[in-house]
C-alpha cells in the first residue's frame, strides 16, 4: 500500500477520533444536567456501531446510554445547529487574512494586530471573483504598510475608510477594520475576526427549513433504537449562527409533530449552558 494512502486513512481515523471525543464530552454534560434535574442515574456505554456492531453502514444514532439503577436503554442523537454557507464565508475571509499575514510579517515595524468585523446580515467579503478578492487583498496589505509605519506604541487606527475609497466596489455594511501597534519590537502581524451587530432573534425561512431538516432526520435516526425507553436529541450550537434555547424552542413550535415524533427529550447546548426545550403539545 502507497504510503499517502496509509497517512490518509490515519488521518481521517483521527478525526473520527476527535469527533467521537467531542461529542462523547457535550453528551455527558447533558446527562449530568439530565440526572440532576430527573434523578436518574443514566450514563454513556459507548458508540452505537461500537455496541451494535451490525449496524454499521445502517441508518442509526449516535450514542447507546443506559440507566445504570434499572438498566433502561437510552438512544442520544447529536446535531450541529450552524449555517454551513457562513461557515464557507468564514473560511474564504480567513484565508485571505491569513495570506495577508504571512505576507506582512517580518515586514513589519514591530507586532501588531489587524482587527475586522463585519455585519452578520452581511457576511461575506470580499465579494465574489477572484479579481475582486486580489484586489482587496492588495489594498488591504497597502493600507496595513503604511499605517503601521506612523502607528504609535498602543495606538489604534481605523483603515475603513482608506480601504473603501481604494476598492472598485462596495463592502458590507457595518464593515469595520483597524490596526493595533503592540509592541516596538519583533515584526508580526496578527488577526482578530468577528462579528458587530446582532443576529435575528428568530430564524428565517431558510433557516427554519434547515432547522426541520436536521430535527427530522434525527427523528429517522432515533427511530431505529427499538430497544430504547427513551430518546433524547442533543442540539450543539456550533459555528457562526448564534441562537438561544426561546429561538430553538420557537423553531420547534414550527416544525410538523411527525418530525419529532420519535424524541422524547431535546436538550440544546449554548457554550457552558444547557437548557431543555420543550416538545411542543401536538
Amino acid at each position: 500500500m502507497p504510503p499517502f494512502v496509509i497517512i490518509r486513512a490515519m488521518t481521517k481515523k483521527t478525526k473520527q477520533k476527535d469527533k467521537d471525543k467531542w461529542e462523547r464530552e457535550h453528551v455527558q454534560r447533558v446527562l449530568d444536567y439530565h440526572n440532576k434535574k430527573y434523578g436518574t442515574h443514566i450514563a454513556i456505554k459507548g458508540k452505537t456501531t461500537k455496541v451494535y456492531p451490525h449496524l454499521e453502514g445502517q441508518l442509526n444514532w449516535d450514542w447507546v446510554c443506559y440507566d445504570t439503577k434499572i438498566g433502561d436503554e437510552i438512544a442520544v442523537e447529536v446535531k450541529r445547529l450552524t449555517d454551513e454557507k457562513l461557515e464557507v464565508r468564514h473560511n474564504t475571509i480567513g484565508d485571505v487574512l491569513e495570506e495577508i499575514k504571512n505576507d506582512l510579517s517580518n515586514k513589519l515595524p514591530g507586532i501588531f494586530v489587524l482587527s475586522i468585523s463585519i455585519s452578520p446580515s452581511n457576511y461575506y467579503l470580499p465579494p465574489r471573483g477572484q479579481q475582486n478578492k486580489q484586489k482587496f487583498k492588495d489594498v488591504l496589505c497597502e493600507a496595513i504598510f503604511q499605517t503601521a509605519q506612523t502607528l504609535k506604541l498602543e495606538e489604534e487606527r481605523g483603515l475603513t475608510p482608506q480601504i473603501i475609497r481604494q476598492l472598485p466596489f462596495a463592502l458590507p455594511e457595518f464593515f469595520f477594520c483597524a490596526l493595533y501597534k503592540v509592541s516596538d519590537e519583533g515584526s508580526a502581524l496578527y488577526k482578530s475576526f468577528g462579528v458587530t451587530g446582532f443576529w435575528p432573534p428568530r430564524l428565517n425561512e431558510h433557516e427554519l427549513t434547515k432547522f426541520e431538516e436536521l430535527v427530522s432526520h434525527a427523528n429517522e435516526q432515533l427511530g431505529q433504537a427499538t430497544n430504547a425507553k427513551q430518546t433524547i436529541l442533543v442540539i450543539i450550537e456550533e459555528g457562526l449562527r448564534l441562537t438561544i434555547p426561546d429561538t430553538v424552542g420557537e423553531a420547534l413550535k414550527r416544525v410538523n409533530h411527525a418530525s419529532y415524533s420519535q424524541i422524547n427529550r431535546i436538550y440544546y447546548l449554548s457554550g457552558q449552558e444547557v437548557e431543555e426545550i420543550p416538545l411542543p403539545t401536538p
